[in-house]
């Protein structure tokens, strides 16, 4: 197995994974939901519908399906991917990112600690199939 099959695997199966956890949410599971959403005060910033959660869900099924994908029609698709979760990593400048300004919530925590970190990843990972 190769190196770009290796991650188009991993990324595949993190977006999937993403997607079916959204799809849970959005129907009432709990698991994992605490500290999902940014907060300020103990206040939620935002507040996701049903189906807000599931065209997210949709989405990151898409791209679950972009990654996993060796069609040629599909490699732009790394690229946006690569942008997308490279601005996602750097974030808004105040309830989420790198230079978020909010740093004392439970999402907070979440985000310097696990969101970032996969979003960093994704992103250059994604950049690397884009170019290779």
């Amino acid at each position: 197995m190769t190196l770009i099959v290796f991650i188009k695997i991993v990324n595949a199966l993190i977006f999937s994974f993403l997607s079916g956890v959204h799809i849970y949410w959005a129907f009432g599971g709990k698991w994992a939901a605490e500290g999902v959403l940014p907060t300020k005060d103990g206040v939620k910033k935002l507040n996701p519908s049903l189906i807000g959660t599931l065209v997210v869900a949709a989405g990151l099924a898409l791209f679950a399906f972009i990654s996993g994908t060796d069609l040629v029609e599909y490699k732009w698709g790394d690229l946006v991917l690569s942008i997308l979760f490279g601005l996602r990593a750097i974030g808004d400048f105040r309830y989420v990112g790198l230079f978020k300004k909010v740093k004392n919530s439970v999402f907070a925590r979440k985000d310097t600690a696990i969101f970032i970190p996969l979003c960093i990843y994704l992103s250059l990972s994604n950049a690397f199939l884009y170019f290779c």
